[in-house]
Formats: structure tokens, C-alpha cells, sequence
């Protein structure tokens, strides 16, 4: 629960089942020095207010007497109010050199988000004495940095064996290969007649899963506010369930409710995500991946993992893109080798019977070939890696920019023409037809032909429209490419229809931050801030278009210039 429902309304629904486990015992609260509280009937304890105004910063918890006997770790879990902002700590007496105040080695959902509902979380103690060497003689103290509102604790636990909380917490299941039903409703051995959403996945809220903070909403990772946003679309969260809402606190909706944004660190999000997919008639999607988040594999692997499971239960297909941006030089090859062989090897990705695949090999796409960002004799390198015959071979869809045939240099033009698939970007490249500003197509029927001629395809980059000054604190409307109702969307499936196109990627399903998102965005959000809206089309419309622009190019529908449906 994210809303700001009363702690007592939800304590029993959401705490009882948690502390069904054989070796649970409770920790007792001492209200001592620092750590001063009041006892609240039937909800626990709330500290106390001091005479600066602020309230105690700890308290203190003691483990009965006498202790199970134990000789590795102790699980602790903690169901709070979620009350303030920034993590909860947990410092306990630790055997290693008498340490009085050691912090908790591992913890999961600690993170608050002033939602006021009942959270718990949960923290490993890998070397826990217990001699009750804090204040008051006790073993540990739970505390945090918003003294601004109390520390509000509804029950502690220790167990000496790891919590089903914990484990579920700890195992990250995400990186193992799927072994749950399947559905093969779209084919996932070809490219051809495919068209794939890049999907960003990159967004995250205080209180979810990854506890990263307003990730790619926000400038700031623990306030989100009109003068911090990076977003230019609000989702559209009507059918989104509670526990998939996190509160904004500065933003309210027309109707006077609270404004509500959502996390991509949540398998319910990503399979309702694929759910629409499945409805509107879109493939499947191009994972990004970027190459800066790669030092710890396995949480960026969050989104590719739970995109695997939508893929297998909604028979959608799916494969990775790896993004180059802000990595330069030859760390780029290293990283990006120790990557795959990782996916291939650990996550097992391309085994997936939705793994997308081409020509009997695995589908990768990479963004970020551009001659200003690095020289061509690393390209060429990534491009060998690639091309080399074993288990992480792949059929490379590169992407470059728009201009690539007129590229100077020979060994950066030989480059573009030794990757397998050509996915030119080309979001922000417009031109001016009858009036109307479109998106420019005119560099792709020398695209396709030149493709053709080394026997390379083509995968043109299909936009709705553009802005982002949010992103880039732009006066409002500076950078925006209206969309003009659909019109410029469907233009440019209609020209990859015209000179034969087979394929296209669409930019992208879920970028609010560019203003290219297709999924569902509000026409009535937040006033609080200047927000790109559908000018009071449907919010499932660019979903709609999509999926006939799909069925335009595979043939099952007649070409037409105009949108063939009505909003």
C-alpha cells in the first residue's frame, strides 16, 4: 500500500500474515536516552517530540532472555509507519572488534516515502552478539534522519533462520530462467515484420523494491517538486492497482486527489505493461540496457527479468538493447563483453523461448554508434565480438545516427556497414510537407538500398511527436514536435509501408522523459507543473495506432494515408 491510509486501519491486514515463522521471537521496545517514545494502544510505539521540536532520532529494542542459541546470522524485520523520508538504519552489538553500534549488513525495504501506510522491512545481521552494550543495556537501535515526524514502530522480530521475507527479498528470482507457462502467440525467430517498442524501464520511486529514490522522475532522488522534474507525460494510473502507486506529496490531480506515479521495479507494472501490448496488437520490445549501470549486473537485470516473465506469459516477444551512452573509450568493449557473457551465461536470456531471435541467432540491439563519441577501431571491436561464431554471437542491430551515409571517415562508414541490422535513430529529425511539420523520412529509401546492396536490413525508427523541456528546463513548448493528433505517427509507417519496409522500432512505450512515450499518459494532470498532454485524445490512442501500424506493414491491412480508426 502507497496511500496515505491510517497506520491502525491497516496494521492487522498487512502485519499478520508476516510473522507466521516457527522461529520469530519479539524484540522489546526501551524507551532510554536518545531513544524516547510513548507506547500507542494496540500500534506499537511512536517516539517522542524533545524540546527542540524535533522528535528522538533511535529506539531501542532488547532480545528476551534467554537467547535461542545461534552461530550465524539473525534476520530482523521491522513493520513501521511510513512516516518521513530517506532510510531507516539498524545498528546492533556486533562480535567483530566489540563493536557497540555495527551497521545492519543487508537490509530491504527500509527506504520511507511518507506514504503513512504500514510497511516492513527487513535486515540480515551477519555478526550479532546481543550483550545489550547500547543505551539502556540493550541490543540494537532502529533510527532515522527525518526527525521532522516520529519513528513510528508497530512490531520488531529476530529469527535465527532467514525470514520468507528475506528470502524473497534476498534471492533476486529475476535472473533465473524462466520456467513457468509459456505462450508463443508471436513468432520469436524472426525480425521480419516485427515492430518492437524500445522499453526504458528505468523508472523508480522511494518505497519500491530497488529503494533508489525518484529515478528518471525526479533531479532529485528524495523530493520530487515542479522546479525538480525530469518528465514531460504523467501517466495514466486508472487502472493501476494500490500497491503499484507511490504518492508525489507536491503534485495534486484536477479532482483534488493525490497525484501518483509509478515504479518500473515492480512485476505487476511491467505485466500490465505487457498486457497492453498483448490488447493493442504491439510484438514485443527492445530491453534497454545501459552500459554505465552495468557494475552491478544483477540489479540491472531487474526490468530484463521481469520483461522475460510478461514476454513468456503474454507470448509477446522481447530482446536486449544495450545503450553506449556516457561510456567512452575502451572500457566500452570490456564492459559490454563482461555483460552479455554474463546474460548468456548467468540469466541464460537468449535460451528464453521469447527470446527474440534472427537468421537461427539471438537478436541484440546497441544504441550509441556515433563517430563523435568513440573511435572506429572500437567499434569495429564491438562489431567482431559479435560477429565471432560461439555462444555469444548475436545478430547486431546497431543504432546510429540518421546521417550515417554520409559519414567521412572510411573506417567509421565501413563500421555501419558491417552491422547486421540498421537502426538509424532519427527522433527529432523533421521536415516541412504541405504545411505540416512531419517526421523526416527522406534519408530512408537510400537507407534501405544501400542495406540491401550488402546484404544488411533496415529498421527505421518510428516517433510520435517529441519534447523535453522538463528535462532540459526549457521555457514551456520550446521543444516540442506536437504530435497533431496521430498524424505524424502514422505518416511514417505509412512511408516504411510505401518503400517495403518489413520491420520498424517505435520510440519508445514508455519514454514520459522525451515526450515520445505511446503508453498511457493523462490529459488532465497535475497543475502544480507544465505537463505534455494528448490534447484530449484517449489515453490507449498511440497503443491503438501502433498496433495498426503493425498490421500495416505485415500486409494485414490496405494501405490508406489517413488514420484508419477513430479516437
Amino acid at each position: 500500500m502507497r496511500l496515505a491510509l491510517s497506520c491502525p486501519a491497516l496494521l492487522f491486514m498487512l502485519i499478520a500474515p508476516l510473522w507466521v515463522h516457527a522461529e520469530t521471537i519479539e524484540l522489546k521496545p526501551v524507551s532510554t536516552a536518545d531513544g524516547t517514545f510513548e507506547p500507542i494502544k494496540g500500534e506499537g510505539v511512536k517516539g517522542t517530540k524533545l524540546a527542540d521540536g524535533k522528535y528522538s532520532p533511535y529506539i531501542y529494542f532488547v532480545a528476551p532472555r534467554p537467547l535461542p542459541a545461534f552461530n550465524g546470522p539473525i534476520y530482523i524485520e521491522l513493520t513501521f509507519c511510513d512516516l518521513g523520508r530517506g532510510p531507516l538504519s539498524l545498528q546492533y552489538n556486533a562480535k567483530t572488534a566489540k563493536d557497540d553500534y555495527h551497521t545492519a549488513d543487508v537490509a530491504f525495504g527500509r527506504t520511507l516515502a511518507d506514504s503513512g501506510a504500514v510497511r516492513t522491512a527487513v535486515f540480515e545481521l551477519k555478526d550479532a552478539d546481543f550483550r545489550r552494550a547500547q543505551n539502556g543495556e540493550t541490543d540494537l537501535r532502529i533510527g532515522h534522519d527525518d526527525q521532522a515526524v516520529p519513528l513510528h514502530i508497530l512490531k520488531a522480530t529476530y529469527s535465527t533462520t532467514p525470514t520468507p521475507l528475506f528470502v524473497e527479498r534476498s534471492t533476486k528470482g529475476w535472473v533465473a530462467p524462466y520456467k513457468g507457462p509459456t505462450r508463443n502467440d508471436i513468432d520469436a525467430k524472426t525480425l521480419t515484420g516485427k515492430v518492437l517498442c524500445g522499453y526504458q524501464g528505468w523508472f523508480r520511486c522511494p518505497g519500491d523494491d530497488s529503494e533508489r529514490g525518484w529515478v528518471h522522475w525526479s533531479r532529485n532522488g528524495q523530493r520530487i517538486a515542479p522546479n525538480t522534474l525530469t518528465f514531460e507525460m504523467w501517466p495514466d494510473l486508472t487502472e493501476f492497482t494500490e500497491t503499484e502507486k507511490f504518492l508525489t506529496h507536491n503534485f495534486t490531480l484536477p479532482d483534488g486527489t493525490p497525484a501518483q506515479l509509478f515504479s518500473s521495479a515492480n512485476q505487476k507494472t511491467v505485466d500490465r505493461h505487457f498486457d497492453w501490448m498483448v490488447k493493442y496488437g504491439i510484438d514485443g520490445v527492445l530491453v534497454q540496457r545501459f552500459v554505465g549501470e552495468t557494475r552491478d549486473p544483477v540489479e540491472a537485470a531487474r526490468v530484463l527479468g521481469y520483461a522475460r516473465r510478461a514476454a513468456n506469459r503474454t507470448g509477446r516477444t522481447f530482446a536486449v538493447e544495450y545503450d553506449m551512452s556516457g561510456v567512452r573509450g575502451p572500457q566500452l568493449l570490456t564492459r559490454i563483453k563482461q555483460d552479455w557473457n554474463w546474460l548468456v551465461n548467468e540469466m541464460k536470456i537468449t535460451e528464453d523461448s521469447r527470446y527474440l531471435h534472427h537468421n537461427g541467432k539471438p537478436v541484440l540491439a546497441i544504441f550509441g554508434f556515433y563517430p563523435d563519441r568513440f573511435d572506429a577501431k572500437i567499434a569495429h571491436e564491438i562489431i567482431d565480438f559479435f560477429q565471432e561464431p560461439g555462444k555469444t554471437q548475436a545478430v547486431l542491430i546497431g543504432g546510429c545516427p540518421w546521417q550515417w551515409r554520409s559519414e567521412k571517415n572510411p573506417e567509421w562508414a565501413r563500421a555501419f556497414r558491417r552491422l547486421d541490422v540498421m537502426k538509424p535513430w532519427n527522433v527529432g529529425n523533421t521536415m516541412n510537407t504541405g504545411g505540416k511539420r512531419g517526421a523526416s523520412t527522406r534519408t530512408w529509401e537510400g537507407d534501405l538500398a544501400d542495406t540491401r546492396k550488402n546484404g544488411r536490413e533496415l529498421m527505421p525508427v518510428i516517433y510520435p511527436g517529441f519534447s523535453w523541456d522538463n528535462l532540459q528546463r526549457l521555457p514551456a513548448g520550446r521543444s516540442n514536435i506536437p504530435r497533431r493528433g496521430g498524424e505524424f505517427l502514422w505518416e511514417q509507417f505509412v512511408a516504411a509501408k510505401k518503400m517495403g519496409m518489413n520491420m520498424a522500432f517505435v520510440a519508445m512505450f514508455d519514454e514520459v522523459d522525451e515526450g515520445t512515450a505511446i503508453f498511457k499518459v493523462s490529459n488532465n494532470p497535475p497543475k502544480e507543473a507544465r505537463f505534455v498532454t494528448l490534447d484530449g485524445l484517449p489515453s490507449d490512442w498511440y497503443l491503438r495506432l501502433v498496433g495498426e501500424g503493425t498490421r500495416l506493414l505485415r500486409g494485414e491491412r490496405p494501405l490508406v494515408e489517413a488514420i484508419p480508426i477513430k479516437p
